[in-house]
């Protein structure tokens, strides 16, 4: 998951935490027509300083909307794809001695 997946997941899930629609969040912000909705959509994305703002309007620390174990389903996704890793890892580190083993023993009888 890239870092703006991430923001906009945890965006999303503290807004509708919050109560608030993409037009509340907007209203509140003093922002256009639909500026919620392009970043939710992953088509903007905002300034720092408007994320500060973000954050306090939804009662939450910034770095809240960058982490990926902040809400149930990024933490989800995340813990997915680092058991995703880890048994690939586990998988090719099988794989490499067994294959070891069975060219020692085939070199084995050759010789």
């Amino acid at each position: 998951m890239t870092l703006q997946e991430i923001f906009i997941h945890n965006l999303r899930y503290f807004r509708k935490q919050n109560g608030m629609t993409q037009n509340d969040l907007t209203l509140a912000l003093n922002k256009g027509y639909n500026y919620i909705n392009g970043i939710e959509q992953g088509r903007s994305f905002p300034a720092p300083n408007v994320i500060e703002e973000i954050a306090k309007i939804l009662k939450i620390r910034a770095v809240q909307l960058f982490d990926e174990n902040a809400t149930p389903q990024t933490s989800i996704l995340s813990d997915r794809n680092k058991f995703i890793s880890d048994l690939a890892d586990k998988v090719y580190e099988r794989m490499k001695t067994d294959m070891r083993e069975n060219l020692s023993d085939t070199l084995s009888e050759l010789i």
